[in-house]
């Protein structure tokens, strides 16, 4: 059962498991469940499965497989949807909410609680539901959930099915134990080593001699449309401006310079600052000691020297800064000590200061006149983040009302430029020399979020600085295209299939020679048709697990081998099937590898953890009664995988 977590964990999908106690824990999750774009044309009010009493509909399915499709791109932005179904997203995320499901109806039978002050303690964490005064609003929190096109009851369903799974899943596997029996031999694994032949049976031997039927070569074509499938292409309307666009609004006028410098008199007027040193005693009684000591003619710091101390030297200090750091006593009493004397002991914030001032620094009144530009800099500056933060709200304010992105460039003078249909990550088939400008790097993937016929959007460049009023202008949605447009590539890839079914038959003929007692090489060379070399091979299975190494299939396979068998192997793409077989294996011995040891036991005791998860998983499941709607399913698959559209 390890190993297949272990392989399960490094599968695409093997994130089901990990909802034990990672997914279902953040807000993130939470609300990726319940956006998105709603159901499958007329059969929003349908149900993909039954879970306990529970339906789930096949909107929300659609929801949730919206929002994963959204994280997978970003990691992979040419992903469509119907990529996304046939390598196992729609059955993986079936499955999750199905999970999630089975968890709540778990809980709620074996008495677990998830009250609606708990569900209301979570809301209160969203985002953007406070009122001014900083507390929950209902005003605000609608706002939001209209914002986001929820309902509260959506919100509140999400939340609870979360903490009933918050509060069963962690303690599923706590103190599992991972016994010295199961570490040992698991960790001995990895320094097993294996040695084997093998041999590609490849397609191409097998090719066929007669060309396909035009209907042989469309139903080839409907059944692998995701194949061939082109992802989705957007044509993108933008206009680009940055603070500059302000800037002839916000210059100081002679008035608005004028205020300022009266309502700043004092930052202008004449002042002083004292270069000083200072000591600080916890009592009055031992801060007039050593005053006594300075006034005798002692520095202060040899005063300090005698008591263990050090002074402290500041220059150019200003009332103010001494009132905050010691208190307005001792800044007063500074303030009034002149240069080369030492203020009188006075109480502050860390005791009793004693404080000599070095020198008195006088700093000359600056007029209206010598501080004309620096205050000018100052007003435009403030200006111009007061105007651009207007402007953008009133783009966005507009764009919310319905204006286009042409009106509000014309608006601000800037210019509107389109982009070719572009993929997501920014290649134009069309030109495979275009590059897509630097600011296509944000524009791009918010523009692939927004509705393909939805209002203009504002997004940020550079946040507080650059800006980007975007549109689609034109798009193509992921489809495959006519078959007349790639008929050359889909027959080179019926043939190669078809190659592949026969050399599928050529590998089990071979693997059977060998189970029977023949060598591989004989058992390759009966078989009448001139195939490459049979090939040794050997490795560990350190070699199979080390990180960041890609161990080639055959060589991974020997690993799931009894000694002495052959088993053949799908090389992929059509290119044909390998034929491994394994004939020696050199076990493994850590008990003297103590790092090795250590490793496996932290990594066992994490896959005993998901186990027992997956395996809490599986029994609410089974208790609480789960049936797929396999029909309504199919078409789903049917439908967004495109083969009505592939002709």
């Amino acid at each position: 059962m390890i190993s297949f977590i272990r392989k399960l964990l490094g599968s695409r999908w093997g994130a089901v498991f990990a909802l034990a106690f990672v997914v279902l824990v953040g807000f993130a999750f939470a609300l990726g469940d319940v956006t998105g774009s709603g159901s499958f044309g007329g059969l929003g009010q349908g149900h993909v499965a039954k879970v306990g009493s529970k339906k789930i509909g096949l909107g929300e399915f659609q929801d949730l497989l919206d929002n994963s499709l959204r994280a997978e791109r970003r990691d992979n932005p040419t992903l469509d949807m119907a990529k996304f179904v046939e390598s196992g997203g729609l059955d993986g995320t079936l499955d999750r909410l199905i999970n999630r499901y089975a968890l709540s109806s778990f809980g709620e039978e074996h008495g677990i609680a998830v009250s609606k002050r708990l569900v209301d303690s979570e809301i209160r964490k969203l985002p953007n539901v406070n009122g001014p005064d900083g507390k929950f609003s209902q005003q605000a929190f609608q706002s939001f959930l209209q914002g986001l096109d929820l309902t509260e009851q959506m919100i509140r369903d999400d939340f609870t099915q979360n903490l009933y799974a918050q509060q069963i899943l962690p303690v599923a596997g706590v103190g599992a134990p991972a016994p010295n029996s199961l570490v040992l031999p698991y960790a001995s694994l990895f320094l097993e080593k294996r040695a084997g032949n093998v041999a590609l049976v490849p397609s191409q031997a097998f090719l066929p001699t007669t060309a396909p039927t035009d209907a042989q070569l469309q139903a080839y074509y409907r059944a692998n449309s995701a194949r061939f499938t082109i992802p989705e292409k957007r044509a993108i309307s933008y206009a680009i401006f940055d603070a500059s666009i302000v800037d002839s609004k916000a210059d100081a006028t002679t008035q608005e310079i004028a205020d300022y410098y009266k309502a700043n008199a004092k930052q202008y007027a004449a002042s002083q600052t004292r270069d000083i040193s200072q000591l600080v005693f916890p009592t009055e009684a031992a801060a007039k000691a050593a005053l006594a000591k300075v006034s005798a003619g002692q520095s202060i710091s040899a005063v300090a020297a005698e008591l263990g101390l050090s002074p402290t030297n500041s220059n150019a200090v200003t009332r103010e800064a001494l009132t905050n750091s010691a208190s307005k006593a001792v800044a007063d009493a500074v303030f009034a000590t002149a240069s080369g004397k030492t203020a009188t002991p006075t109480r502050g914030g860390l005791g009793w200061y004693v404080v000599k001032v070095n020198a008195v620094n006088e700093i000359a009144a600056r007029p209206l006149a010598a501080v004309s530009a620096e205050i000018a800099r100052t007003i435009a500056s403030e200006k111009k983040a007061e105007l651009l933060s207007d402007l953008t709200s009133e783009i966005e304010d507009e764009f919310a009302g319905g204006a286009s992105i042409a009106d509000m460039a014309k608006a601000n003078g800037l210019k509107v430029e389109t982009t070719p249909k572009l993929f997501a990550n920014g290649q134009n088939p069309a030109s495979p020399a275009y590059k897509p400008i630097a600011e296509m790097q944000r524009i791009l993937p918010a523009a692939f979020e927004m509705e393909s016929d939805g209002e203009a959007q504002l997004i940020e460049i550079v946040p507080g600085e650059k800006f980007a009023m975007v549109s689609v202008a034109d798009f193509e949605e992921a489809a495959p295209p006519p078959l007349a447009e790639v008929r050359d590539v889909v027959l080179q890839q019926w043939a190669l299939a078809e190659g592949s079914k026969k050399a599928k038959a050529v590998a089990e003929q071979v693997q059977r020679a060998v189970l029977s007692g023949k060598s591989l090489a004989e058992a390759m060379a009966a078989v009448g048709v001139k195939l490459p070399a049979v090939e040794s091979v050997s490795g560990s299975r350190m070699d199979l697990n080390r990180e960041g190494q890609q161990m080639p299939p055959p060589l991974a396979m020997m690993f799931a081998m009894k000694k002495g068998t052959a088993k053949t192997l799908d090389a992929g793409r059509s290119q044909g099937w390998f034929v491994v077989h394994l004939n020696e294996v050199i076990k493994g011995d850590a008990s003297k590898n103590v790092e090795l040891v250590a490793a496996r036991r932290q990594e066992m005791l994490g896959l005993l953890q998901q186990e027992y998860a997956a395996q809490l998983i599986n029994a609410a499941r089974t208790e609480v009664g789960v049936s797929k709607n396999d029909s309504a399913i199919k078409d789903i698959r049917r439908r967004l995988t495109n083969q009505d559209a592939a002709q």
